[in-house]
């Protein structure tokens, strides 16, 4: 039987380790392979067995330490392995490097001594990078530990040879590198610390954010008369338990409150830290904490199903993605390790036979073109700025479903809304204007109540809420027609609730019209509020250079009186869903096109714009056809998805501006001899944490313009 498994990985530190690392899965059987180094985690569908244990022990012997117990499986509370090693070799590199600045018949300067002084570092660095290569190479992959290891051998073997055939005379130190051999690998070790260290810290928000998932609950268990309470994880709570909550919990499932009184603090799901105040019949959502007062909550969905549970898996997916660039650089950096190699053999051969400087020198100019060299620079370019982006959208409860989006949504050039529920309240005022002959208030209700209770439309879960207690009609064969409005059958009697159009009166101008068998029953009108920000969030876009459309299924007068005041130029009304899905394939001829809308009655129109963005409470989390997410009805995050976006975008492009020219001026000038081989492995580790850097800088970058 085929499962998913979750190992958690220590030790990678970039795309080539990754590859490595989904090399050997696959080599073992594992299928739809994702492997995620800045996380620690490879994902794969397995068969359990033998085959597991060889891929533990493989990554083992690739250097890697590798867990499948769930998501805390590795804790460190001391050193990580890389860190025991860095500070195995520095206390010899550091003694090596004073030869440098003692007389030369000093002790220190004795071949022998200095070759006993490299021989624990350079064992220690060909075990950790050989084993990693050989494992890279076995799998298919070449990582770049070859480099090093190339590098930091060559210069071992040739001071060795100086070592055994010029002990004794003066010649013996031009070919003595064993400082240059050891500070190599201590760089490169630090290099590594300071990479891992670093690169945790890009994924902070996001492992602050899986943190919030609530482990306990404390659940009510009907005793007789009594009830007795029982703390219990929360991912065995079912629907229909009833749990308790109190003032600092995090509520552990997504539920409905039954008793009492309560203010949350939904920061985790909407990014608006204001408390909330519920009472009896309020619905509730998992990762919301109880700032005050206590209530009992009766659970709806717990576990991977609830809100908080759905975000977690929706950021978790969400990094699987890859955006363009990224490939990109995937395939270059793919080539990058064989294509020096080839420059680094290339640089020694010219510099020793054309050239004609002397060996020793031609041997260290090559070996600083392999240590100098770094791949991972390209390799953390997007992922890092990725990560940010992701954490800091997420934790203003903006969920992005494909990392691939923040460049889409950079690159929109026309955005198209939905009204009513998107730029509008929602919260709307409902008037019966006119009831038909011979019938009653109660009849109408009745009937129109019986019908929406089968349909997720804004205004079908008002028309529920200001209905409730009233009695429903006894209807069959209940439809929803898309864009229309509902139809069934009352006694034999056809009747329909929707648009003038759908019940058959094209000439009525009122907003909703209750029919049977063909008769007028009740005509309803609708008068819709603007939301607060959705002026502001008009201007922002407005002010980058999007241009704005309104798709809207209302009538003329309403949905011009909403384009008039937000300064919306373009605008269609009484739109179906399949003629919202004709203007948008339209418009995809000449332009990148966004749709924004409510993620039930758009779901069509969001899968087809480049770019769906579904808007609404935690439910539209279940939205399949929207790119984003964004959790709440506030437009305010409109402007924030773009803001991210933007900043995002424009990180990566830095990121990768860096890489590219940081290989593209060091390799030339470590080949023309201008960087001795300690200066290049210092160098090396220098890139990587520029690139890092700039990422963790998009994190405040980002926490001041999205406040």
């Amino acid at each position: 039987m085929e499962e998913r498994l979750n190992l958690k990985v220590e030790g990678m530190t970039c795309n080539h380790c990754a590859s490595t690392v989904g090399g050997i899965i696959e080599q073992e059987g594992g299928k739809d392979i994702h492997v995620d180094y800045l996380m620690g985690e490879a994902n794969f569908d397995h068969i359990q067995g033998e085959k597991l244990e060889r891929i533990l022990k493989r990554l083992k012997n690739a250097g890697y330490e590798a867990q499948s117990d769930g998501e805390n499986a590795i804790e460190r509370s001391g050193m990580s392995s890389i860190e025991k090693k860095f500070l195995f070799t520095l206390p010899f590199s550091i003694i090596l490097l004073m030869h440098m600045f003692v007389p030369h018949d000093w002790w220190l300067n004795d071949p022998l001594v200095q070759f006993f002084l490299c021989l624990p570092v350079f064992l220690l660095g060909a075990y950790h990078f050989g084993k990693s290569t050989f494992e890279a190479v076995k799998s298919g992959n070449i990582n770049m530990d070859l480099l090093i290891l190339l590098g930091s051998t060559s210069a071992f073997a040739y001071s060795l040879y100086g070592a055994i055939v010029y002990r004794g005379t003066p010649d013996a130190h031009d070919f003595l590198f064993f400082e240059t051999t050891s500070t190599i690998i201590t760089l490169v070790l630090l290099g590594y610390v300071i990479e891992h260290r670093a690169v945790q810290k890009t994924t902070t928000i996001l492992k602050d954010l899986f943190k919030a998932k609530p482990d306990k609950a404390k659940k009510l268990i009907q005793n007789g008369l009594n009830q007795d309470l029982e703390v219990v994880t929360a991912s065995s709570l079912r629907p229909g338990d009833v749990i308790l909550i109190n003032t600092g919990d995090k509520v552990p499932a997504d539920g409905r409150i039954i008793h009492g009184n309560i203010t949350l603090n939904e920061a985790m799901l909407t990014g608006e830290a204001e408390g909330i105040q519920k009472s009896k019949g309020a619905d509730v959502f998992s990762g919301s904490v109880v700032t005050n007062g206590n209530g009992t909550v009766e659970v709806t969905t717990a576990g991977d199903e609830s809100t908080i549970g759905k975000i977690i898996e929706l950021v978790k997916l969400s990094r699987s993605d890859k955006p363009s660039v990224q490939k990109l650089a995937d395939r270059i950096s793919a080539w990058f390790v064989p294509s020096i190699v080839i420059i680094a053999l290339l640089t020694f051969l010219i510099n020793l036979f054309l050239i004609e400087v002397a060996f020793s020198d031609a041997m260290l100019r090559g070996i600083a073109v392999l240590v100098i060299a770094c791949p991972c620079a390209m390799g953390l370019a997007t992922p890092t700025a990725v990560s940010v982006g992701l954490g800091v959208s997420a934790r203003l409860g903006i969920i992005v479903k494909k990392a691939s989006a923040f460049e889409e949504v950079a690159a929109l050039e026309k955005l198209v809304f939905d009204k009513t529920g998107t730029l509008t309240t929602g919260d709307l005022d409902i008037v019966l204007d006119t009831i038909g002959e011979g019938r009653t208030m109660e009849d109408v209700w009745s009937l129109i109540r019986a019908m929406e209770k089968r349909s997720n439309h804004p205004i079908a879960r008002k028309i529920i809420s200001m209905t409730e207690g009233m009695k429903e009609a006894d209807l069959v064969e209940i439809e929803e027609v898309k864009g229309k409005g509902m139809q069934a059958n009352w006694n034999g009697r056809a009747v329909k609730f929707g648009t003038p159009d759908f019940c058959g009166f094209p000439n009525n101008t009122s907003d909703l019209i209750l029919a049977i068998d063909a008769e007028l029953a009740a005509e309803i009108r609708i008068n819709d509020l603007i939301k607060d920000d959705a002026q502001s969030t008009i201007n922002y876009l407005k002010s980058i250079g999007k241009k704005l459309m309104i798709l809207s299924g209302d009538s003329a007068d309403k949905t011009k009186a909403t384009a008039d005041a937000l300064g919306i130029q373009e605008y269609h009304y009484r739109q179906l869903p399949e003629q919202k899905l004709k203007i948008i394939d339209q418009l995809k001829s000449s332009a990148k096109v966004g749709m924004i809308g409510d993620g039930i009655n758009d779901s069509p129109s969001l899968a087809k714009a480049d770019v769906g963005i579904s808007m609404g409470n935690a439910n539209a989390l279940a939205a399949e056809s929207a790119k984003v997410v964004i959790i709440g009805d506030g437009l305010k995050n409109v402007e924030r998805l773009f803001t991210v976006s933007k900043r995002v975008v424009s990180t990566i492009k830095q990121n990768l501006f860096w890489a590219f020219a940081y290989n593209l001026v060091a390799i030339p000038l470590a080949a023309m001899g201008y960087l001795d081989p300690m200066v290049a492995a210092l160098s090396m580790a220098f890139s990587d944490v520029v690139v890092i850097g700039n990422s963790l800088r998009l994190r405040f970058v980002l926490g001041k313009s999205t406040s």
